[in-house]
């Protein structure tokens, strides 16, 4: 091969394909953008909705039980012998020496291809007490199931929110830890010129490098924590490992703490977990009365028509109205021991929102201690971080005019950093206790 041409190939290569020469570009998100992809992709979400689309047909399958049911038949019969019905002569006996019948006599002539057909009616009465009851047990079921899927919901929009966060808070301990490195090497730069100027011990050096590569570890772990919280979040997000991510910056309002009340009465209201317990219980207390239903007997009206094609001197259709009772009254204890099942449900299901209710009360008053807690840290937070910034500006100012030094001004600037980083975390700690008391009520702010 011509090794003249191969910068030729290359070049049509790259023409034709230029995707080739790029790296991915990277995906940029929101937090609300990121929540909205969880929801869209979160294969056990669409899960949990499809339990509660399988409670909505149920319905319409147990009401189908209380309409009238509407039955056609039909047969057909070819017959390969004669089906007349014929009297032979004498058969019957005789009168004075006569035969009786005289001669065979044929009572009807049958025919070989025989048809018949029917339709038949049939409305239940007692049954429909059943199905009314049936009916509302799976209602309160689709209506549990679309509390879990809202519960499901919530907790992984929580879950993207932690993470989110967490990235964040990782990123703040990068940007200190850069800093304190930064301070690290100009004061490893001034020792450097102590020590050959004879001022310093070498093993004042060795300290400071010792310094900077336990500097270099925290920033270290700062990214590996980061990159670790990334591949959760792009997990959750249902995104290939390879897919670059970048997050937005946050916006700087911060959520707003109410009254322990309001969340105690929004929960009573809106919690999917007390929600669904209270829909358990009332499935459960329609199964009880569909139980006692079982001893009434089952009665309904029927009606209908036939037609006949097989004795010509009798009518071809007939049309009929009638009412059928069917009463199991023994049935060796099986409707009783159904009774008690569906008893000991309703029992266990009051019993589970009991404890739920308790279970729930006991959680708000925790979130809403840590949020009064993570309140009270953030404000002393920023109040460090205002002081720092303002210690900051003053010590740049110097520096313009002089004074200090920028090694000074550095060990100022490792101080802001971590003010910085102090408040940010304690700003987003409390927006997470604000979270899980909204989670509690079951709204996302």
């Amino acid at each position: 091969m011509n090794t003249q041409l191969i910068p030729i190939y290359l070049l049509f290569i790259l023409i034709l394909f230029p995707c080739s020469a790029k790296g991915q570009e990277p995906l940029t998100l929101g937090l609300k953008e990121a929540r909205d992809m969880a929801l869209s992709h979160n294969k056990l979400l669409q899960l949990q909705k499809e339990k509660a689309n399988e409670s909505a047909y149920k319905i319409k399958a147990m009401a189908a039980k209380g309409k009238p049911l509407l039955y056609a038949s039909g047969n057909y019969l070819h017959s390969f012998n004669e089906n007349n019905f014929v009297i032979p002569g004498g058969s019957i006996g005789d009168l004075l020496d006569i035969p009786i019948p005289w001669n065979d006599f044929t009572l009807y002539r049958g025919n070989r291809d025989i048809f018949t057909a029917g339709v038949l009616a049939y409305q239940p009465l007692t049954q429909i007490f059943r199905v009314h009851h049936g009916v509302k047990a799976i209602r309160a079921e689709a209506k549990m199931e679309n509390s879990k899927a809202q519960q499901a919901a919530l907790e992984i929009q929580t879950a993207v929110e932690k993470l989110f966060y967490a990235v964040k808070i990782q990123e703040k301990k990068i940007t200190a830890a850069t800093a304190a490195i930064e301070l690290v090497n100009a004061r490893l730069y001034d020792a450097e010129s102590a020590r050959m100027a004879g001022e310093i011990q070498e093993v004042e050096i060795l300290g400071l490098k010792a310094e900077k590569a336990g500097k270099e570890h925290d920033l270290t772990k700062a990214e590996i924590a980061r990159d670790n919280y990334l591949a959760d979040l792009r997990n959750t997000l249902s995104l290939a490992d390879s897919v670059p991510l970048v997050l937005a910056p946050l916006p700087e309002t911060s959520y707003i703490l109410q009254s322990e009340m309001h969340y105690r009465e929004q929960v009573l209201q809106n919690n999917p977990e007390l929600q669904a317990a209270k829909y358990q219980l009332e499935k459960a207390e329609h199964g009880v009365a569909a139980a006692r239903n079982a001893y009434l007997p089952d009665f309904g009206i029927t009606g209908g028509a036939t037609y006949q094609g097989i004795i010509k001197e009798l009518p071809e259709t007939n049309y009929f109205v009638g009412a059928n009772l069917t009463w199991n009254f023994l049935d060796f204890g099986k409707r009783k021991s159904e009774l008690q099942q569906q008893t000991s449900k309703q029992l266990q299901a009051k019993l589970f929102a009991e404890n739920t209710l308790e279970e729930i009360e006991h959680k708000i008053g925790k979130a809403y201690r840590n949020a009064l807690q993570a309140k009270q840290l953030t404000d002393a937070a920023q109040r460090a971080y205002h002081f720092r910034k303002e210690e900051y500006r003053i010590r740049k100012d110097g520096l313009d005019t002089g004074l200090i030094t920028k090694k000074e001004l550095l060990e100022t600037k490792v101080e802001l950093e971590k003010a910085a980083q102090n408040a940010y975390a304690a700003q987003l700690n409390y927006n997470l206790a604000i979270v899980d008391l909204k989670v509690l009520t079951g709204t996302i702010p």
